[in-house]
């Protein structure tokens, strides 16, 4: 786990660049669960994953007009979400051959919908008071956390029973944020002009936790990598869900959307 950092500059190519790389990543996941018979959607798919490639290369490079980028990551995760979208409602009505689960593919499409969202606040020079910044925060991204532990369990295989343990444990304790937030929503109405000490302390419990949380996933891909748990995990992909463990605590400390 050392040597693992979600280093990436907090600059505009910067968090272009973190939700353009989880979409495309996400593609990439998605096209190890396409059956051969899909060959139409696996075409789709991998056009969408190829035109992400190609914006992840200039933001990284950080190269190119800004508001151009901006346009084209806007448009591409439109395109993946639409995509993601149709397959799951093929999905919902038996139309479709993948092995990835339904709700991995709305947590998908939320993820691209949130990306939409940042952008459009980049766009618009948005600014978000940190409370309703840290609250936005927590509910959508426990959600996410929560899902991460549910798809680590599906594809950790059942012979893993202290694993399993660890995660079921874990799926308890962001069960529990998850409601907190969604809670506090309500009980902290707007004007939220202030992080009150009831919401800051709930903020550095959730950085605890997803900072805990970081550190198991990237344990986790170690033992994966090493072929030390028996798992179906796609490459890669616990630093991928480790990188957003990241993200969250790190929105949280500065307290920001992005």
């Amino acid at each position: 786990m050392a040597g693992y950092t979600d280093n990436y500059e907090r600059d505009t190519y910067g968090i272009i660049d973190f939700w353009v790389r989880n979409n495309f990543e996400h593609g990439e996941f998605f096209d190890r669960e396409i059956s051969h018979h899909e060959l139409e959607l696996a075409r789709a798919n991998q056009q969408m994953v190829d035109r992400m490639g190609k914006i992840f290369k200039k933001t990284e490079s950080k190269t190119g007009d800004i508001g151009l980028i901006i346009d084209e990551a806007k448009s591409s995760t439109k395109e993946f979400a639409d995509l993601l979208m149709h397959t799951m409602d093929r999905a919902l009505h038996c139309d479709v051959i993948i092995s990835t689960p339904t709700s991995l593919l709305d947590h998908m499409i939320r993820e691209a919908e949130e990306a939409e969202r940042v952008f459009k606040l980049i766009e618009t020079n948005s600014y978000i008071t940190p409370a309703d910044a840290t609250l936005h925060e927590n509910n959508f991204w426990l959600r996410q956390m929560l899902d991460h532990l549910l798809f680590i369990s599906h594809y950790v295989d059942a012979s893993n029973y202290e694993l399993h343990d660890q995660v079921r444990a874990m799926t308890r304790k962001f069960e529990n944020l998850l409601l907190q937030a969604q809670a506090l929503k309500t009980i902290i109405r707007r004007p939220r002009n202030e992080v009150s000490p009831v919401l800051n302390t709930f903020n550095q419990m959730v950085i605890k936790e997803a900072k805990a949380l970081e550190a198991f996933k990237l344990e986790l891909s170690e033992l994966i990598k090493a072929c030390a748990a028996v798992t179906t995990a796609p490459p890669d992909l616990l630093e991928h869900i480790a990188r957003e463990a990241h993200h969250l605590w790190k929105n949280l400390e500065d307290q920001v959307v992005n």
